[in-house]
């Protein structure tokens, strides 16, 4: 069923190109708007220093990497519609590739997440990666990965499984850019706050991509591997100097391994137009249809959104995006209640629709040497795996500082709510689970290419109801992780 869906969002982006590819070609050239993208496209000055061999943890807390240490950034020119987030801006011409090892020890309070705490176990965490980043020509291609696993003391506990990767490949010509996007994640637990590798970055929790393009993953669910993969295909055709068009056609899967949770696959297609109001502002319109498709339990949801976006990007300072409008949640019969974690439900007699609202927002400011980054959506999701489809809300927030030349510091902060999806309007789904991350990283660097983390995650959910992780139920679950790690991260080498 996933790979059927992989195939049908490749499809689409070859659709969105074919019907881009008609209007690029009836377009007469255009040198107000060759001269209009050149302005936009002009380098911003940064500081001029070298870049740092060691990368902190909390980088890209607000995108703010390695490489945006370089002499100059280029202004981001992502769609306001399109399947990214805005970012600061990329670095100008360079191609070069990093590589980096982590290990660190834990000390977990509750190692199997479980309603009950079993008490203190220790982890054990290895993990090493690549960073690529290629410029040529109209090409531009950005890869980060990274493996590893997590090794655990306790017999109850077992050991994990890391493979997580961000890739994007941008082809941009002068009337129209074509995008390929994919973000891949195989971990033992949650994303939303994963702190099993000791305060380092996974590359797929910072892939740009907005939540709509993105399986999502706000519920604690236990120690188990599970599998989340996002691909988009985006389409863009300039019309004017200040306005363009975005296809977009995506696929988003969720996979738990050795369990009865909820599987599924969102296949996702979405259509806008964005208009530039000045250098910075932009305004955009858009559709998007999304259907969930579950194959291990017999029920359906599809989504219809339209919203107005308004975004501001000032390179090197400011990226900030805001979008809302209404939405229609279609769930279609027979769908049961309760969770696939052991709530018990009967059938429902028709389809459900109801009306709901939607709403995504992302911020990242980077002053002087501090970095703000902010995000908040709210819409008809597919449950995280434990709900059979819920509406939920998720806010994540973090900020990190340059404290002196050796020293930096971040805090790091998330909640979610989810709340079911309602059966039919005389028998509503009342289940509702709350949680809440938060956490502190301090990094000190030791010489060029080695650097010391101490961490400190708390994880809570509490719901409504008994929740059942493993062979344990409740009603709310609270764990607390204390880490040391050290990295080894080679200065970036050019090629």
């Amino acid at each position: 069923m996933a790979s059927l869906q992989m195939k049908s969002a490749a499809w689409i982006g070859l659709c969105a190109i074919a019907l881009a590819a008609p209007s690029v070609r009836a377009q007469d050239a255009d040198q107000s708007q060759q001269q209009g993208q050149q302005q936009q496209q002009q380098p911003a000055k940064q500081s001029t220093g070298p870049i740092p061999a060691f990368r902190s943890p909390l980088a890209s807390v607000a995108d703010n990497g390695d490489e945006e240490n370089a002499q100059e950034l280029t202004p981001d020119t992502t769609a306001l519609s399109g399947a990214q987030n805005f970012t600061l801006g990329t670095p100008v011409s360079r191609s070069y590739w990093q590589p980096h090892f982590d290990i660190s020890a834990s000390a977990d309070s509750n190692a199997l997440e479980t309603a009950h705490s079993n008490g203190w176990g220790a982890w054990t965490s290895i993990s090493g990666g690549i960073d690529v980043h290629r410029t040529s020509g109209s090409n531009s291609m950005i890869l980060s990965y990274i493996s590893g696993g997590t090794f655990s003391s306790s017999t109850d506990a077992t050991n994990g499984v890391i493979q997580d990767l961000s890739f994007l490949d941008k082809f941009a010509f002068r009337r129209w850019s074509l995008s390929v996007l994919d973000s891949l994640s195989y971990l033992p637990e949650t994303s939303l706050g994963y702190g099993g590798l000791g305060g380092v970055s996974l590359p797929g929790g910072s892939s740009g991509l907005g939540s709509t393009f993105t399986p999502g993953q706000s519920i604690l669910a236990g120690q188990q591997q599970n599998l989340g993969n996002s691909f988009a295909a985006e389409a863009d055709t300039y019309l004017t100097p200040r306005s363009s068009l975005t296809l977009v056609g995506g696929d988003s899967v969720l996979h738990y391994f050795a369990s009865d949770f909820l599987d599924f696959d969102m296949f996702s297609a979405r259509a806008g137009y964005n208009y530039q109001m000045t250098r910075n502002d932009t305004l955009a319109l858009s559709y998007t249809f999304s259907g969930i498709r579950y194959s291990n339990f017999n029920q359906t949801i599809d989504e219809h959104t339209a919203q107005l976006s308004y975004g501001r990007r000032v390179t090197g300072k400011l990226a900030f995006q805001i979008g809302a409008g209404p939405q229609i949640v279609s769930a279609h019969i027979p769908l049961l209640g309760g969770t696939a974690s052991g709530g018990e439900g009967s059938p429902a007699a028709q389809n459900t629709t109801q009306l709901e609202w939607s709403l995504n927002t992302a911020l990242r400011w980077q002053p002087n040497r501090n970095a703000l980054g902010l995000s908040y959506s709210h819409s008809a999701t597919g449950g995280s795996g434990v709900l059979a489809g819920a509406i939920t809300d998720v806010v994540t927030g973090s900020v990190s500082r340059q404290v002196s030349r050796t020293f930096s510091d971040g805090i790091s902060a998330g909640y979610s709510r989810n709340d079911g999806v309602p059966i039919k309007a005389s028998t509503p789904n009342n289940e509702k689970f709350d949680y809440v991350f938060a956490g502190v990283s301090v990094t000190h660097p030791m010489g060029r290419a080695l650097g010391l983390t101490f961490s400190y995650q708390m994880q809570y959910q509490t719901s409504n109801t008994n929740f059942c992780i493993e062979e344990t139920c409740g009603t709310s679950a609270i764990r607390h992780l204390i880490s040391v790690g050290v990295g080894w991260h080679e200065r970036p080498l050019l090629f």
